[in-house]
Formats: structure tokens, C-alpha cells, sequence
């Protein structure tokens, strides 16, 4: 990690990393458990920091301001996110996600990151207010966590404008980033993809394209 840390998000970022190098799943199934374990780790990681600082956080089902943002994710999130959608979700709400994946990526295209952030185009994941692949949504998303509602909606209504207010408390970042960085830097010292993929590009090809879950096995570039 590049940011000063603590010796405890040191520790958990050396445990990541050493998990993720030493335990080199071979199949789909073992791949998505991985990452479902990492998880869980990193609830608990940040609810630790949580609940020893006595944060008040700005969260709530129905606040969606980040899910404008791009976001972007690692070959083992989006086959997690895969199979969330073809396993929790009927065939009509498979199709209109699609659908919608399909419309944002073509939409993005043409940006730049920057670009993209500053579109304010809402997530193909995001229906009537709410994540629909909560459960299995992305570190990005997972490990965020608001301090002010008034921050996020200033920046959704003012994308090219500098932040102004509280918006993430440094601690609960960081905690966040040792889990999440340790474990794609294991993931890349063991030979595979940890390159960071654009969301709505990713998912639509860890769906549609059987090939890049053996890419991935076999250390290649995932997504074309």
C-alpha cells in the first residue's frame, strides 16, 4: 500500500496478499467463493473501524448519487456479479439488464474516465433506486461509505465542481484498501488478471462470452 496505514491495515493488507498468492482457484465455482470469502473479510474489517470510531454514517437504501459514478472492476468481481444475475434473477430481468448494459456501454464509449464520471449516467444495475445485485456488488461499491448526504448530492449535481463538506473518513478507507488491494495484488503475484475493467464492459462479457473465464484461469488479459 502507498497511503500511511496503520499496523493493523498493514497486517490485513499482508494476509490478503499472502490468501490470494498461496490459494490458486482452478474453477469458476472456486474463483467466485474466493471473492465472496474476501468480502466478508472486508465487512468485517471496516465494520471493526465502524464501530470502534463510532461513525455516523450517510448510507441508506434509496440514496443512489454514487451509483452515477464509473466504477470499475476486476475480472474476479465481474464473474461473481455473472453469476449473481443468471442464478437471482428471472429471464425478463436478465434481458433488461442486458439491455441496459449494452445501452451504458455504448454510451461510455466514446469517454474518458473523467469524462465518464462527470456524464452522471446511472448503473444498468441500479433499478428503482436500489442496487439489484446488492449482495454481490463490487469492492468499489462495497467498501464506500458516506459521512454526508449533502457531499454526494453536491457532487452529483456539480460533477465538474471540487467537493465541498465531509465525504469518507480516512480510517474506514483505508481499512477498506488493505483488504481490497492486498487481495488483487496476491491475485497478481499468483500470474492472474487484476487489471481494473470498466463495470457495464466487464460483466456484459463475463456474460455473454464463456472464453473469459478461461482466460482468466490461464493468466490472459480477461476482457478483450
Amino acid at each position: 500500500m502507498t497511503e500511511t496505514v496503520s499496523a493493523d491495515s498493514q497486517a490485513a493488507f499482508e494476509r490478503e496478499r499472502a490468501d490470494a498468492r498461496g490459494s490458486v482457484a482452478r474453477d469458476a465455482d472456486a474463483v467466485r467463493a474466493q471473492v465472496v470469502r474476501m468480502y466478508s473479510r472486508l465487512e468485517r474489517e471496516q465494520g471493526n473501524v465502524i464501530a470502534a470510531a463510532k461513525l455516523a454514517l450517510a448510507c441508506e437504501l434509496g440514496c443512489s448519487y454514487c451509483c452515477h459514478q464509473r466504477v470499475e472492476i476486476r475480472p474476479y468481481e465481474a464473474f461473481v456479479l455473472a453469476e449473481h444475475v443468471r442464478t437471482r434473477m428471472t429471464a425478463a430481468e436478465q434481458a433488461d439488464v442486458k439491455s441496459r448494459l449494452v445501452a451504458n456501454r455504448a454510451r461510455i464509449a466514446p469517454f474518458a474516465p473523467l469524462q465518464h464520471t462527470q456524464a452522471g449516467i446511472a448503473c444498468a444495475l441500479l433499478v428503482n433506486g436500489a442496487c439489484s445485485v446488492y449482495e454481490a456488488r463490487p469492492a468499489a461499491c462495497r467498501k464506500y461509505y458516506s459521512l454526508s448526504v449533502d457531499t454526494c448530492r453536491g457532487a452529483f449535481e456539480h460533477p465538474t465542481e471540487p467537493l465541498t463538506g465531509p465525504l469518507e473518513d480516512d480510517t474506514l478507507r483505508i481499512a477498506g484498501n488493505a483488504v481490497v488491494l492486498g487481495y488483487a495484488k496476491g491475485i497478481e503475484e499468483s500470474g492472474r488478471d487484476a487489471n481494473r475493467y470498466e463495470l457495464h464492459a466487464a460483466l456484459l462479457e463475463a456474460l455473454e462470452n464463456p472464453k473469459a473465464s478461461r482466460r482468466y484461469r490461464d493468466g490472459k488479459k480477461t476482457f478483450v
